[in-house]
């Protein structure tokens, strides 16, 4: 008589639920994304610099110059989030205005406001302020909340 073998299943990995790999194509766009609102956002290069969290003129110049000719941008993790939750909090301001009124977005950024807390200061100013990647998530955590 022969003998039965035990079946063992076999063993898995589970998933990788790793975040997706954020290259140099990504911070292109997210550059050239924010270069195109700074001026709406009436920053100055100094200031979107701070919200970037102390990027020198001279290298944001030297991005610009970049990404407008064509070159792609390789830029830390830490600047690659701040871009993100800037386009968030930026998606997110669209979100609540009226339709067909998207310009109001821009106005909600740089004007004063009595909404989360910020006492009557603008976003832009806030963050400035702030200086730093907390501020960033408050203002989107607010903004996400007040869009439902």
């Amino acid at each position: 008589m022969m003998g039965l073998r035990e079946h063992k299943p076999a063993e898995t990995a589970p998933p990788s639920r790793s975040a997706p790999t954020l290259d140099a194509n990504h911070s292109t766009a997210g550059l050239r994304w924010l270069f195109e609102r700074r001026e709406r956002w009436e920053l100055t290069m100094d200031q979107l610099g701070e919200l970037l969290g102390g990027v020198r003129r001279r290298t944001l110049a030297d991005w610009r110059k970049r990404v407008t000719g064509g070159e792609k941008v390789d830029v830390s993790r830490d600047t690659m989030e701040r871009i993100s939750l800037l386009l968030g909090i930026h998606k997110a301001l669209v979100l609540i205005t009226p339709s067909g009124h998207e310009a109001m977005a821009f106005d909600w950024f740089r004007k004063p406001i009595d909404l989360m807390g910020l006492q009557g200061q603008s976003i832009r100013d806030y963050l400035l302020e702030q200086g730093s990647m907390d501020a960033l998530y408050y203002v989107r955590r607010n903004l996400d909340a007040m869009r439902g």
